[in-house]
């Protein structure tokens, strides 16, 4: 492969790679604003829910984000969806003991 080939190819990467830093961040501060569901964030930031769902996979590991209940999706009807709170004084309480 040339080098301008692969220089492309990097460009194309980063370029990429900044769009998705950039939902990321969008998806998150959302969360942090108000509870809701993967599709009221997909309605409220714009971002497709398909990658809402990549990125709430992410955050949920990192325990950045947490589910607060399930309720009625204020847009699908759906009646039992997860509602995702970025908002750590709205994370629930663990019922786990502490061993130390």
């Amino acid at each position: 492969m040339s080098t301008t080939n692969t220089q492309s190819l990097n460009k194309f990467h980063e370029a990429k790679d900044n769009k998705f830093k950039a939902q990321l961040k969008k998806v998150y501060q959302a969360f942090k604003e108000k509870p809701m569901t993967m599709k009221e964030a997909d309605v409220y930031t714009g971002v497709m829910r398909e990658n809402i769902c990549r990125y709430v996979d992410m955050l949920l590991d990192q325990e950045r984000i947490a589910i607060r209940k399930k309720r009625k999706c204020s847009i699908t009807g759906y009646p039992y969806v997860n509602e995702y709170t970025g908002d750590p004084s709205l994370f629930p309480k663990s019922n786990q003991l502490k061993m130390f």
